[in-house]
């Protein structure tokens, strides 16, 4: 008969399918609506689906926040961003043979959008982050939606739209609360099995939040991979996965200030981070050569992936 630690393993496992699936109806639900607005496909691409597709995110942060444990969400949130850069982005690349940047995203936006992205990891490089760290984070992002959206008359169309009752569905409604339930109860039994693995592996809930959490939270963003690949449309979904890293830092401003307090991070936090600084950079080149990423530059940031992941195992061996 299985153990208990087995059933835990099982559900754990479920919950992530549980994420996927209520994801998915959310962003589907929602990218419909969008469409029928008939909102410029960058914008919807960059900040609607980055946001959604963070939704395993945020409720996880929420969950975590309010169980006093902001490890899990500050592990979360950092952890993400190295895997959408250094594995889920590569991985596109890799699967479609390259990926151009979106035509509407200049070398100015691309600049500004890596440095939202960095700017995390530079701030909690003394492992802390307090209010006042908080509140930039915030204030960088919207700068980054303001850059953005008055560029694409993002809100004369969101408010023509809200005023029109005819463009409202309740299909797509129920869609979005089911999806939303969904991510609910299964990202607060992600956050309860994460705090149990790591009590009987005598580990951090951060390390674990950082590698697998990370991972499993960007299961919509993966499955968006093989949908671009078939639809032959990957510089929505590259659009997708800045939107969605960039998003990061405003979850982490937001998460950190309802916390109320400083949050502490566990020892070697830099250099844990040196990854994706490096990670970056090497992004901006290669995107900015033909302005293309090639399955050949793909690869090398997914050996940097793995290369994060060797070093964290290493660190858990040591401690």
């Amino acid at each position: 008969m299985p153990s208990f630690f087995s059933y835990q393993v099982i559900i754990y496992v479920a919950c992530f399918v549980v994420v996927w699936l209520g994801a998915g109806l959310v962003v589907s639900s929602i990218s419909e609506l969008a469409k029928s607005w008939r909102l410029p496909s960058f914008i919807i691409s960059f900040f609607l689906l980055g946001i959604l597709t963070s939704l395993p995110e945020i409720t996880i942060s929420t969950i975590s926040i309010f169980n006093d444990d902001p490890a899990i969400m500050a592990g979360n949130l950092l952890g993400g961003v190295i895997v959408m850069f250094l594995g889920v982005i590569p991985l596109l690349g890799v699967i479609g043979n390259g990926v151009r940047m979106p035509t509407k995203f200049d070398q100015k936006q691309l600049i500004l959008t890596l440095i939202v992205v960095v700017a995390p990891a530079f701030l909690t490089s003394d492992q802390r982050i307090n209010k006042w760290e908080a509140i930039f984070l915030i204030i960088l992002y919207l700068s980054l939606f303001i850059f953005f959206s008055f560029k694409q008359s993002f809100w004369e169309r969101v408010g023509s739209n809200l005023a029109n009752k005819k463009r409202w569905n309740v299909r797509i409604l129920v869609k979005t609360v089911m999806g939303v339930l969904a991510l609910i109860l299964a990202s607060n039994q992600i956050v309860n099995s994460t705090i149990y693995f790591a009590n009987v592996a005598g580990i951090s809930p951060f390390f674990i939040s950082l590698i697998v959490v990370a991972l499993g939270t960007n299961i919509p963003e993966i499955s968006i991979i093989f949908r671009s690949v078939l639809s032959k449309k990957k510089d929505i979904a590259l659009a997708d996965y800045l939107g969605s890293a960039s998003a990061n830092t405003l979850l982490l401003g937001i998460f950190t200030l309802l916390y109320g307090k400083t949050i502490q991070l566990p020892n070697h936090f830099f250099q844990r981070f040196s990854f994706l600084a490096v990670g970056l950079v090497s992004f901006y080149f290669f995107a900015r050569s033909k302005n293309t990423l090639s399955r050949g530059e793909s690869l090398v940031l997914l050996m940097l992936y793995l290369g994060f992941i060797g070093f964290e195992l290493v660190f858990l061996a040591n401690t």
